[in-house]
């Protein structure tokens, strides 16, 4: 017989000894009993399976406990499917269209092409007007075809234009870098910040750049691209899978370490900054020493986005003006 939690609030869910503390150990243990591998996936489908055999209102509450933590990324997937494929589609009719737009202009080269031969052997200047009338009516319904075609493209153009930059806008990744764009990275921000309110835990937020003076030695901006490529890549590799990497812009790098605080965040960017110094990065033939400096901001929820932003890049600053490695801010 089910267990009944109905007294219980979403809150106390998250309690120690709660009705949903001592549920996740019966799931645990239904896993090592039955001898199957405790993985996040492994869990996931036992956990969801036996909270079908729990009182309803104590499923509820854990469903809209879940909810807090869930994104709409599979809608956005959704939606971003759909708008390819109608980009797709209007390509593929830019292209049928161009092939025949080349096939009628085919036509009036090899029209014109024997105008000029049967003209020259026609000796009544009355026949060459008959002809001429005639050779126009064809070149005129042929350029109407045309011009009625090159009126679709456009029309069809506009609309892939349009369908490209609705995706572009969506987009939640930074291509040159590889990692979360900062759009993207402030709509994580928010939701950490929504959570952090309701369940009071520690999070951090972390951002570093390459030091300017490593940048003053180069001499093109290609040379700091491939520096920063090479930091993101790094950060890719080092961090957690539930951190959250992006890149600000500006060479500018973000890391969203959940549940971690303000030690556990110097340990981080402690370790980021040894990996990175000693990696072997080459510019032009030639390897390159880089150091970074960078920033720490504990996440409170009476604080908005931008204005960490403006925190941590202002600590950003007073780490390089005074060579250290790092600024908590607020210290």
């Amino acid at each position: 017989m089910a267990k009944k939690y109905s007294s219980y609030v979403v809150k106390d869910l998250t309690d120690a000894n709660s009705p949903l503390e001592i549920f996740a150990k019966k799931v645990l243990d239904k896993l090592i009993e039955e001898g199957i591998p405790p993985i996040p996936s492994n869990y996931t489908l036992y956990f969801f399976n036996m909270l079908e055999d729990e009182d309803k209102e104590f499923k509820k509450q854990v469903y809209e406990l879940i909810s807090l933590e869930e994104s709409d990324d599979m809608l956005k997937d959704l939606e971003l499917e759909k708008k390819l494929k109608l980009s797709f589609k209007y390509s593929k009719e830019i292209l049928q269209k161009t092939a025949l737009i080349y096939k009628l202009s085919s036509q009036l080269k090899k029209l014109l092409q024997d105008s000029i031969e049967q003209i020259a052997h026609i000796a009544s200047p009355k026949s060459v007007e008959k002809y001429l009338k005639n050779i126009d009516s064809k070149i005129s319904k042929i350029a109407s075809n045309m011009e009625g075609e090159l009126k679709e493209i456009k029309e069809l153009y506009s609309k892939n234009v349009e369908i490209i930059k609705e995706i572009e806008s969506n987009s939640v990744f930074d291509m040159v870098y590889g990692v979360y764009n900062a759009k993207y990275f402030k709509k994580m921000l928010e939701k950490e910040i929504k959570l952090i309110s309701k369940f009071s835990h520690k999070s951090s937020l972390i951002v570093i750049k390459v030091n300017d003076d490593i940048l003053k030695e180069f001499k093109l901006k290609k040379s700091a691209t491939i520096v920063n490529r090479s930091i993101a890549k790094i950060l890719l590799k080092t961090s957690r899978r539930t951190d959250v990497i992006a890149h600000l812009g500006e060479g500018i790098f973000a890391m969203l370490l959940k549940h971690t605080d303000i030690t556990g965040a110097k340990r981080t960017i402690e370790r980021v900054a040894d990996i990175i110094s000693n990696s072997a990065i080459f510019i032009e033939g030639n390897e390159v020493e880089t150091k970074i400096v960078g920033a720490i901001c504990e996440l409170k929820p009476e604080i908005k986005v931008d204005e960490y932003f403006i925190k941590c890049k202002n600590a950003l600053q007073k780490a390089q003006k005074e060579n250290q490695l790092y600024v908590v801010e607020g210290d």
